[in-house]
């Protein structure tokens, strides 16, 4: 009997008690035997450890399976940079774009469209998807494992498995071929596997990859205008930037190799892939797709370019199987220097956060806009005291943030505009306006967060006492003074209304800026209640607000006045579910 050592399996199981109706959570611990022995003898085989806890579950139930390491001596590093090669790994246009890829020459980050490399709908896959597609270790299941087995012919293969993999295509039913014989499909894949060496489930599940449920495809319709009579079920030669091209490609390719029916056809490309694949050690899905074996043309001479064409097809593969308890072979990769861990993919969505465009209305930005440069410049005069910055995105499902009116304070402003990808990488733009000095202004240096206008300071958070206030403000050689609303000095928390006043050396008064705390809508200097009853008052017309409490009423900050949307942004403030920004 083997040894076998027992490895303690906890599963989280959550219940409900009924007769109390209380529910609790608990843990019950099984045991599950690993096969020691086994264990060992996959190690002495080539297997690492990552690949063996799968391979031993897949033994205890399939026990006449055999597994085979297959040593690539390839460095793994180097086998992803080299099937990232632009071109050589294709996924469809219309997948989740987190699949593609978005080096140089395959993708535009300035207008999100990605280069197609193959007829009108095929482009480059994200070096990210290729490393989850060609660790064996993510497929190491009863489903998905098939891409690892050998395709050479075998007495187990049944024409009932052939017609399970043909069940619901338009291979199911029998056709009259161009010689008026009647082909049925399923016998002709049998026949032809036992004629060429080749699995006739690999040659099945791959017509059914090429040619689809349907089988439309001008390829094999016979008709094709030039190429009447001429079939191409393997879509051998079929390659180019269009559909035309493909098409015509493809049928030159079964005129020359003179399959005039269907099961010519067949048989040819049966022939092309015992002769050009099976033979040279490509005899799996996995190294057909990924030719990591065939040392003549790593990396090149891959039957097909679509990155999950293994995975797919060798799905369909072991369906044929209706009785898996057979002697199998399954030859698997086995790489240098592999992640410790199966590598895994998460299709997070389009990866794009450049911006289309950014402007400041009425400004010209310096340098000229474009996507990758991230910082730009302007410079206006003493009396603009705000800009409108608008920006668009790339990709439609990004999003901009940092637009809108931007209040200037005298001297270098600088603003952050950050568009964010479907994804969630954020590319950020630094905008950075110098506002002229007008005649005879004085330059007041302002810290902290504070704004200063043409005549009025914002950026104040409620409750800011006096004191801090006129702390984090300086104007060199002058006095200033915090005032009320009517003229007393403000030495507690500053309100909307309070003004900051300027004196010379001989206390004459040089300016005066209003107060604004946004929100602060009847100049208590809080943010409550009272200010939403004010504000609503006011849109239904029946009360009034003017100068800087009517600035303070425009919440939302758009500058496009002061409407509901301002009403809703103060009771979310109020509520604690949103925050004015000041």
């Amino acid at each position: 009997m083997k040894k076998k050592r027992m490895r303690l399996l906890c599963v989280l199981l959550v219940g409900v008690i009924f007769f109390t109706g209380s529910r609790i959570e608990g843990r019950i611990c099984l045991y599950a035997a690993e096969d020691a022995a086994y264990t060992a003898e996959l190690k002495k085989g080539g297997f690492p450890n990552s690949y063996v806890s799968a391979l031993n579950a897949l033994h205890k139930k399939y026990p006449k399976w055999k597994f085979e390491a297959v040593q690539t001596g390839l460095d793994w590093s180097t086998v992803i940079q080299k099937e990232s090669v632009n071109g050589v790994n294709l996924v469809p246009k219309s997948g989740n774009d987190a699949t593609k890829s978005t080096a140089a020459g395959a993708y535009d980050w300035t207008t999100n469209q990605w280069t197609i490399f193959d007829g009108s709908s095929w482009v480059g896959a994200n070096p990210k998807y290729i490393f989850y597609y060609m660790d064996p270790r993510n497929f190491l299941n009863e489903t998905d494992i098939f891409q690892f087995e050998g395709l050479s012919y075998s007495k187990s293969q049944t024409i009932d498995g052939v017609s399970a993999i043909l069940k619901d295509t338009f291979m199911e039913q029998d056709v009259e071929d161009a010689d008026g014989r009647t082909l049925n499909y399923a016998q002709a894949f049998m026949d032809i596997g036992k004629k060429t060496g080749v699995s006739p489930y690999h040659l099945a599940t791959r017509v059914r990859q090429e040619q689809g449920l349907k089988g439309t495809s001008a390829l094999i319709s016979g008709t094709y205008e030039g190429y009447e009579g001429y079939y191409n079920y393997f879509n051998n030669g079929a390659s180019g930037i269009t559909s035309t091209s493909v098409i015509k490609n493809g049928l030159a390719f079964a005129k020359k190799s003179g399959w005039d029916t269907r099961y010519a056809s067949l048989e040819g490309g049966a022939k092309i892939l015992a002769s050009k694949y099976i033979s040279v050690g490509q005899d799996t899905l996995y190294f057909q797709k990924f030719n990591v074996v065939n040392k003549s043309s790593l990396y090149g001479h891959q039957y097909m370019q679509n990155v999950t064409a293994a995975y797919y097809e060798g799905k369909k593969l072991g369906q044929g199987y209706s009785n898996k308890n057979q002697a199998f072979v399954f030859r698997i990769p086995v790489y240098k220097s592999m992640p410790e861990k199966p590598v895994s993919f998460t299709a997070t969505g389009n990866p794009n956060n450049y911006l289309k465009s950014l402007t400041v209305k009425g400004n010209k930005l310096t340098p000229s806009f474009k996507g990758a440069t991230t910082k730009y410049s302007l410079v206006v005069g003493a009396d603009v005291s705000s800009v409108n910055i608008s920006a668009v995105a790339v990709a439609q499902k990004s999003t901009v943030s940092g637009t809108g009116t931007k209040t200037l304070k005298t001297g270098t402003n600088k603003f952050s505009i950050k568009c964010k990808s479907e994804s969630g990488s954020t590319k950020k733009y630094t905008l950075t306006i110098e506002r002229k000095k007008g005649d005879g202004e004085e330059k007041i240096p302002v810290s902290g967060v504070y704004q200063v206008g043409k005549d009025t300071i914002t950026g104040i958070e409620p409750g800011t006492k006096a004191a801090a206030f006129l702390k984090n403000i300086r104007a060199d050689g002058m006095t200033m003074k915090l005032v009320k609303a009517d003229g007393s000095e403000q030495k507690a928390a500053l309100q909307t209304g309070d003004r900051l006043k300027l004196y010379d050396t001989n206390k004459k008064e040089l300016s005066s800026y209003n107060i604004i705390i946004y929100g602060d809508v009847n100049g208590d200097g809080s943010i409550d209640s009272k200010d939403v009853k004010k504000l609503n008052a006011y849109l239904l017309g029946k009360e009034k607000l003017s100068g800087c409490f009517l600035t303070a009423a425009d919440t939302n900050r758009k500058g496009d006045g002061v409407t509901v949307l301002d009403l809703v942004y103060l009771k979310k403030h109020v509520s604690g579910t949103a925050k004015i920004r000041q």
